[in-house]
């Protein structure tokens, strides 16, 4: 409970709320009790309450929505760093249910940094695929994958509108696909990209970047997804470099 002392009264209502997350009294999806209900509960100001509630939703464990209130956000254990999987596949080994939303697919301009994933010309048209991604029904991600011309042309007679990607490229397709390069950054979600994954303008989500190659080291698509970062996290095994290791795992190549 709530009680005057030296910390701060909004640090202990968050602390007492993030323990009641923790021990399963509030489960992912529950709304949480309102202001004016956590108000009267603990006998607080509004701007208390209201700094501890802010500072759960800066921490992603909670989320609002406008005109519905404040509630306790999953957070998706996402793929693991040193594994080359499609989205789907990932969801699925982890038990949730991957899904896609809206849809477009066009030929549009390779800009700069396509052009070179792709090794194409500049301006050299290739096909285009812009999908929400979800996971358990919820957005989690937006994604737009660029495929090199040859793969384009079949790309675009298929349905892509739930379907995984990496499945029709080496089922469907016959691509094998063998390793990808892959950046993972932090970045800034603006209006059109804070609309669709239903977050503020302004937002950090998590960027990442992926060229993927077929076993002959052929360029085949070129990924760049924004994943809301309070819903989504990679994972991954890291190794210590030792003199003691004769030949050491090599995790994560360095840009030269």
């Amino acid at each position: 409970m709530v009680q005057p002392g030296r910390t701060p009264l909004h640090i202990q209502l968050a602390d007492f709320i993030r323990s009641q997350i923790e021990s399963g009294v509030f489960n992912p999806g529950d709304r949480l009790p309102t202001e004016m209900e956590l108000m009267k509960q603990h006998e607080l100001s509004s701007s208390t309450v209201r700094q501890a509630v802010l500072a759960l939703v800066g921490e992603g464990l909670l989320y609002r929505r406008a005109g519905k209130g404040t509630f306790v956000a999953k957070r998706y254990s996402g793929r693991d760093l040193l594994t080359f999987s499609g989205f789907s596949e990932e969801a699925l080994a982890r038990g949730f249910r991957p899904g896609t939303g809206h849809v477009t697919v066009d030929w549009r301009s390779a800009d700069a940094l396509v052009a070179a994933a792709l090794n194409v010309p500049t301006d050299e048209s290739v096909l285009t695929i812009e999908r929400l991604r979800t996971i358990d029904d919820e957005v989690v991600a937006v994604e737009t994958v660029s495929f090199v011309p040859a793969i384009g042309r079949h790309m675009e007679k298929i349905d892509l509108a739930d379907a995984s990607l990496t499945k029709i490229l080496e089922q469907q397709l016959g691509v094998p696909l063998a390793r990808a390069k892959q950046e993972i950054r932090a970045g800034i979600a603006r209006a059109r990209l804070a609309k669709a994954l239903d977050v503020s303008s302004g937002t950090a989500v998590l960027q990442i970047d992926r060229t993927a190659f077929d076993a002959t080291d052929r360029a085949i698509y070129f990924s760049s997804s924004s994943y809301r970062a309070d819903r989504y996290n990679y994972t991954g095994w890291i190794e210590r470099k030792s003199a003691s290791i004769a030949h050491p795992r090599q995790l994560i190549g360095r840009s030269r």
